[in-house]
Parts: C-alpha cells; structure tokens; sequence
C-alpha cells in the first residue's frame, strides 16, 4: 500500500489535536510583532497571541512560511512517504503555494511525488479540505481517490467573512489582485467572499448586526450543507449571536466553532468572523 501524506500550512486553521489525530504535517507560518517574528503554533500559540493584541498597542503582521521550513518539512517528508498532497491557502492570496511548487530546485531529487494543491481557499475552508483528504487516507484511499476527493471538495466548500477595517488584509498582501472596489469599503462592513480563490465583495452591510445576519443567510441559501464552521478572532459574543440565528436552518450543535489562529486573525484583523460551508459530495 502507498505511503501517503497530507501537508499543509497554518492558514488552515486545524487545531493541534485534530492534525495530529489524523497525522497533517502543518508548516507554520509566521506573525511578526515589531521586528521579531514567530513561528504559529511552535513559537506562537493562540494564548499569547491574543494576549499580545489584547491591549491594541502591539500590531502584527502576517508573514508566510520561510523557504527554509517548508524545505525542511519536505525532506524530511519525501523520505518516508510514496505520495504526498501539499494543500495550500488560495494562490492569489499568499506566496505559499508558489514557493511549495519550487521545492524541486532547492531539495534534492526523491521519488515521492508530489502534488501542491490550490485550494482556492483559507482559513477554515482550507481546513475542510485538508481534513477530509486525511481522513479519506485514514480510511483506505489510493493517491487517485484521494486527489480526487481533493478536487470535488475544492469545489463544493466556500468561505465568507467580514472584517472590522480592511487594513490588516491589505498589509498581508491578500487584496494584490482583489477587486480594487473593495480598497473603497474602510466605512461600511462589507461581506466578502472567496470565490475561486479571489476576494470578493459579496454583500454590503453597514453594521456587525447586519453582517452577521448576512452569514447566516450564505448558509440559508444553500439547499444541501453538510458541514458549517464558524470563526472569530476577538468578539466571541458574536458567534451566539449567529448560532441563535442559524439554529432553525442548520442545528448548532452541528456547527463547529474556532477561534482563529495567529495565523488568520492577522490576516483578517480584530473582530473578523467568518463561515465555512461544506455542500458535500453526492
């Protein structure tokens, strides 16, 4: 049986325990406060992040993976395992994918193959993805399935969000190629959305009442889900605010919900909350 691996990165927003149970290599990314930089979930964990926000004086910055951690990674990876599917948040949204599809000219040769996946998404979309595709080698799958599999859930997960300012994700890089009607919406809180792996203005609400209103009505229109994650950075009474409101539609006990990690809350920026939507596979 081939040896198969998933990697991937920690925009994906997977908890700890959860890639470990299903055996995900994360390369972490970096949050940089100042001049210092730290690795997200090694240097950096949630605790400390917030904690080091909590007071609004400290600013970070989102920065990608080092060429050197996601080199090392790999090394060590192509040694063990036959296949490997390296799953990444939306190319026109970070460098990542690009600098994983240039690991042949900087490690050496390997018979592994390869595959670097755009997953056209981030954050808890991204997640879905990864996550399905470890569990579907956990159950058995051959490399075919599982990129397969890949592919059909790139196509049936979406992600929406709204933010408090657009500033954090202009600083992270992520709006390069986005609608420049977007750069206009500092005022109002706009929902966006991911589509092909591009931002993109999706409603436009003035008020956090009304954006969240606005999530649950992206879940409310969809006619099959079978799996709906809701993330936060700093205003956890929001998240009670959107399950009251989805109950009806989709059980919240059904609804799963994480407090994004470094990693995305300095993407998104404080008070950012957003919703994945799984349709499922027929």
């Amino acid at each position: 049986m081939p040896r198969i691996k998933i990697v991937t990165d920690s925009t994906a927003d997977i908890p700890a325990e959860l890639a470990n149970e299903l055996d995900i290599s994360i390369i972490p990314s970096q949050v940089q406060f100042g001049d210092q930089a730290f690795r997200v979930g090694t240097e950096l964990s949630n605790e400390q992040y917030y904690q080091l926000i909590s007071d609004g004086r400290l600013r970070p910055r989102f920065l990608p993976p080092s060429t050197v951690d996601i080199d090392n990674v790999f090394r060590k990876l192509t040694v063990q395992h036959d296949y490997i599917f390296s799953i990444h948040m939306a190319t026109q949204l970070t460098p990542i994918y690009r600098t994983v599809q240039q690991l042949p000219s900087r490690i050496p040769a390997t018979a592994a193959k390869i595959r670097v996946v755009d997953s056209k998404s981030f954050s808890a979309g991204l997640g879905t993805i990864v996550t399905r595709a470890a569990r579907a080698i956990q159950d058995g799958a051959s490399p075919s399935e599982v990129e397969r599999l890949i592919a059909d859930t790139v196509g049936q997960t979406h992600f929406v969000f709204f933010v408090d300012t657009i500033d954090a994700l202009e600083q992270a890089g992520c709006l390069e190629y986005a609608n420049s009607a977007i750069s206009t919406l500092q005022r109002i809180k706009p929902l966006l959305l991911l589509d092909d792996g591009e931002i993109v203005l999706y409603e436009r609400t003035r008020t956090r009442t009304k954006a969240i209103e606005g999530l649950a009505t992206f879940v409310e229109d969809f006619p099959k889900v079978q799996a709906v994650t809701v993330l936060y950075s700093t205003a956890a009474e929001d998240v009670e605010k959107f399950l009251e409101r989805l109950d009806p539609i989709f059980p919240r006990a059904d609804v799963t919900t994480i407090q994004m990690n470094p990693s995305n809350a300095a993407i998104l920026g404080p008070g950012a909350m957003g919703v994945s939507v799984y349709e499922g596979i027929a």
